[in-house]
C-alpha cells in the first residue's frame, strides 16, 4: 500500500508540474488524436473529485465513532484520491481548451481555477501526509472549497452562457412592430433558442459571437456568416442543410435543431439585407419579407412571454423517444411544459406519425404540418389536441370539408391554409372559434369579395392574405437542378420549379440568362463533361428569381491508379489519392471534412495511369473550394507532365489561372485543364498555391491555400 502511494504522489507531483509548465506554452501544444479525445472526457471526470469531497466531509462529520489510525488512513486515501482526480481534471481540461474556441477571458478563468484548484488540493495532501498543523489544514481546505466553487461557475458560463442562472426570474421587454426592429422582433429569438449557446462572449464557435449586434456584424473567423441579400449563399444558412453528423453542421447534433419555419425567417432577413435597426413598422405591407414572415406566423409564433400553463409536464425522456428523422418535438422555451410538434420530408410523412403524438395531446400548443400530403381525413387526428394554439397546414392536401374537425379546438390562436385549394365557404367554421386572431390564406382561390364580406362578418379575426394586393408583386424562388452531385454518363439532369406556368431560361457559356440572353429550358440536360449551368425562372406579374448557378461535374474516364506524389497539409489529408475518385464532393464553407485536401507550402501533385494503357486525354478538371475568408483560391498555375512512366515525363501543358479580384462567395468550382489528344502511360497533375495573396485581401501577402476534392479526366 506505501508504493502505491508513493506511486500516487509522484505521479500528481509530476501532473502539477506539466499543468504548471503548460501554462505558459499554450499556444505552442499541438495535441494528437487520442489527448484530444482525452481532453473530450473533462466533462465526465470533473465529478470524481467532487465526488471524494462530499465523501470527506461526511467522513470528518462522522468521525467521533472511528479508530483514530483508520479515521488517518480513510482521510489520507480520500485526500490522495481528490488529488489526483483533481490533477487530472485539470489535465484533460487544458487538453480541451486547447481544441476548444471559448472566449479567451472566460476560458482564461476557468483554466487558471482550475489549475489552482488542482495546486491546493494536492497541499492539502502534502500537509496531511507530513502530519502539520491543524488549523492551515482546515484554511486549505477553505480556500479549495472557494476556488471550486469559482472554477464550477466559471465552467457555467463557458457551458451555458454568462446569464444562464439568472435568466428565468429576469424580466423580458415585450416587443412589438412599433418598438422593436425586425432583428430583435422575429430573428434574434431564434437565434436565441438555437445558437447563442454556442457564439457568445465564452463560447465563440469558429471566432463568432452572436449575442453581440456589433460582434455578430463583425463576423468570426471566415467573415460574416451571411451574404445580404442572398441567403443561399450565406454560410450561416448552409450550415443548417448539412448532414446532421457533419462536424460543420449547426446546430452541433444533440442540441435543438432549427425547424423549416425558423429556417425560413432567417432567410426572409437576410434576403431583406440582413438590417439590424430597421424596425417593422418601417417595412411597407405589400413589402415580400412581410408576406413571408405573414405565412410563417402560424409555424412560429412570437412568444412574447413565457407563457404559465395548467396543464403538467411530460418527461425529457418521452419528448426524445418522439423525434425522429422527419419530426421533432421540443419544448416552446426551457423548462415550458408547452410543446412544438414539426414535420418534414414530404415523402416519409404518414398518418401514424400524428397518431403517436396523442401521448402528448395535452401538452402539444404548437403542430407544422406544412408541406406534409395531410388530407381532410388525417384532421380527425388533430381534434384531441385540446390546448393547441398554432396549427399550419400550408400547402397541404386538404380541401376544407374536414375542417368542421377543428371546431373543438377551443385555444387555436392562429391556423395557416396558404397554398390550399380551400373554397371561402368552408373556412367559416373556424371563425367563431373563441380565441381564433389570425388565419392565413395566402394563395388560396379566394375572390376579393369574400374576403370582404368575411372580415365584416367576423371582426375579431384577422385574414391574412396579399393575393389581392396589385403592388404585391413578389419575387420568385430559383429553379433547381434535381441532380447536383457528380453526374454519371448518360444520366439525364432535369431543371424545374416548384410554381407551375414558370418559364426557366438557363446559359451554359458563364452568362447570366435572362429573356434575352439565354435558352428556354425544354428537356433534360446530358452533359459529356463538367460544365456551368446558370439559370433563371420567370412568370407574367412576377420579378424573375435571382441566377441559380451550379457547376456540374460529370464522371470521366476512371485511371487505373492515382497517387499523391507531395503529402497535403497534415491538417487536411482527406481520405488521400482515393478521395479525388470518390465521386464525393466537398463544401466550400467546411474544409475540414474527409473531402478536401489541402496545400499551402508545397504544390498539389498528383500522378494518374490507365491499366498500362496508353491514353489520350483531352482535358483533365480539378474541383476546388474557392474561399476567399479562408485564403483558399484558384490554384495560381496548373501544369501537366507526361511521359511513359513518372520518372521520363515532359510538360505537356502549363496554365496561369486567372485569380479573384475582389471578395466572393464560397464555392466549389471546376478548372479545366484542355490538352492535345495525345496518347501517354502517364499523367502528372500539379497545382500551385497563390504564392501571395492579393493587397484587397486581408491576409495580403501571405501564402495561400489550394483545396481539391476531385479529378476528372475526359
Amino acid at each position: 500500500m506505501e508504493r502505491i502511494k508513493r506511486v500516487a504522489l509522484n505521479l500528481i507531483f509530476s501532473i502539477q508540474v506539466l499543468l504548471f509548465f503548460f501554462l505558459f506554452v499554450e499556444d505552442r501544444i499541438h495535441l494528437p488524436a487520442w489527448l484530444q479525445v482525452a481532453g473530450r472526457l473533462h466533462p465526465l471526470v470533473l465529478h470524481l473529485p467532487i465526488g471524494a469531497a462530499v465523501f470527506l466531509l461526511v467522513l470528518l462529520a462522522f468521525q467521533r465513532g472511528l479508530d483514530k489510525g483508520i479515521k488517518h488512513q480513510m482521510v489520507h486515501l480520500a485526500l490522495l484520491f481528490i488529488s489526483f482526480s483533481a490533477s487530472v481534471t485539470a489535465l484533460f481540461g487544458f487538453f480541451l481548451s486547447v481544441q476548444s474556441e471559448y472566449g479567451v477571458d472566460a476560458l482564461a478563468r476557468h483554466r487558471i481555477s482550475g489549475v489552482l484548484l488542482s495546486f491546493f488540493c494536492y497541499a492539502i495532501l502534502l500537509w496531511h501526509t507530513y502530519n502539520k498543523g491543524k488549523q492551515v489544514f482546515m484554511g486549505l481546505g477553505i480556500v479549495s472549497a472557494l476556488v471550486l466553487l469559482f472554477a464550477g461557475h466559471t465552467g457555467a458560463v463557458l457551458t451555458h452562457g454568462e446569464n444562464f442562472v439568472l435568466a428565468p426570474i429576469k424580466s423580458k421587454i415585450v416587443l412589438t412592430a412599433d418598438n422593436a426592429s425586425l432583428y430583435k422582433f422575429a430573428v434574434e429569438p431564434i437565434l436565441e433558442r438555437k445558437c447563442f449557446s454556442c457564439h457568445n462572449d465564452s463560447k465563440a464557435k469558429g471566432g463568432l459571437i452572436m449575442t453581440s449586434v456589433e460582434e455578430f456584424r463583425a463576423g468570426g473567423d471566415n467573415g460574416k456568416p451571411w451574404v445580404e441579400g442572398k441567403p443561399d449563399e450565406s454560410r450561416m444558412i448552409k450550415s443548417f442543410y448539412l448532414p446532421l453528423s457533419h462536424d460543420e453542421h449547426m446546430p452541433p447534433d444533440g442540441k435543438p435543431q432549427l425547424t423549416d419555419p425558423e429556417i425560413a425567417t432567417l432567410k426572409a432577413w437576410i434576403k431583406s439585407g440582413a438590417d439590424f435597426e430597421k424596425k417593422l413598422n418601417q417595412f411597407p405591407e405589400n413589402d415580400s419579407l412581410n408576406v413571408v414572415l405573414a405565412s410563417l406566423a402560424a409555424a412560429t409564433p412570437q412568444i412574447q412571454k413565457e407563457k404559465e400553463y395548467a396543464f403538467s409536464s411530460v418527461s425529457d425522456e418521452v419528448i426524445l423517444e418522439l423525434n425522429t428523422p422527419y419530426r421533432t418535438v421540443s419544448r416552446l422555451y426551457q423548462n415550458s411544459p408547452a410543446l412544438e410538434a414539426d414535420f418534414f420530408v414530404r415523402n416519409s410523412f404518414e398518418a401514424k406519425a400524428l397518431e403517436e403524438l396523442k401521448t402528448i395531446k395535452d401538452q402539444l400548443v404548437v403542430l407544422n404540418l406544412s408541406k406534409m400530403p395531410v388530407t381532410d381525413k388525417d384532421l380527425s387526428l388533430i381534434k384531441v389536441f385540446k390546448n393547441l394554439e398554432h396549427l399550419n397546414l400550408n400547402f397541404s392536401l386538404i380541401q376544407g370539408d374536414g375542417l368542421v374537425e377543428l371546431g373543438s379546438l377551443k385555444n387555436l390562436k392562429s391556423i395557416s391554409l396558404s397554398g390550399t385549394p380551400i373554397e371561402v365557404s368552408k373556412i367559416s367554421p373556424l371563425l367563431v372559434l373563441p380565441e381564433l386572431t389570425d388565419v392565413y390564406v395566402w394563395g388560396m382561390k379566394l375572390n376579393a369579395s369574400s374576403l370582404d364580406s368575411l372580415s365584416r362578418k367576423y371582426p375579431a379575426v384577422s385574414i391574412v392574405n396579399t393575393q389581392y394586393k396589385d403592388e404585391s408583386i413578389l419575387k420568385l424562388n430559383k429553379p433547381i437542378l434535381e441532380i447536383e452531385d457528380v453526374i454519371r454518363k448518360g444520366e439525364e439532369t432535369v431543371l424545374k420549379h416548384p410554381m407551375k406556368e414558370v418559364t426557366i431560361y438557363y446559359t451554359l457559356d458563364d452568362s447570366d440568362p435572362d429573356t434575352l440572353n439565354g435558352k428556354v429550358y425544354h428537356d433534360a440536360f446530358r452533359f459529356e463533361e463538367t460544365a456551368v449551368v446558370k439559370a433563371r425562372a420567370c412568370k407574367d406579374d412576377w420579378f424573375c428569381s435571382d441566377v441559380f448557378e451550379v457547376t456540374c461535374f460529370v464522371e470521366g474516364l476512371k485511371p487505373a491508379q492515382i497517387e499523391l506524389l507531395n503529402s497535403p497539409d497534415p491538417k487536411y489529408r482527406g481520405e488521400g489519392a482515393s478521395g479525388l475518385l470518390d465521386h464525393r464532393k466537398g463544401f466550400a464553407d467546411v474544409l475540414n471534412e474527409p473531402s478536401w485536401l489541402g496545400y499551402r507550402y508545397q504544390p498539389f501533385v498528383a500522378g494518374v495511369s490507365f491499366d498500362g494503357k496508353a491514353t489520350a486525354l483531352k482535358a483533365i478538371v480539378l474541383s476546388y473550394a474557392k474561399n476567399i475568408g479562408a485564403y483558399s483560391f484558384p490554384p495560381e498555375e496548373v501544369e501537366v507532365w507526361a511521359g511513359e512512366n513518372k520518372d521520363q515525363l515532359s510538360l505537356i501543358k502549363k496554365m496561369v489561372v486567372e485569380q479573384p479580384q475582389k471578395n466572393q462567395p464560397a464555392r466549389v468550382e471546376s478548372l479545366s485543364i484542355p490538352l492535345e489528344s495525345k496518347a501517354y502511360l502517364y499523367y502528372k497533375v500539379i497545382a500551385k498555391p497563390v504564392a501571395k495573396l492579393p493587397q484587397w485581401h486581408g491576409g495580403k501577402g501571405e501564402k495561400g491555400w489550394v483545396f481539391v476534392d476531385e479529378m476528372f479526366f475526359y
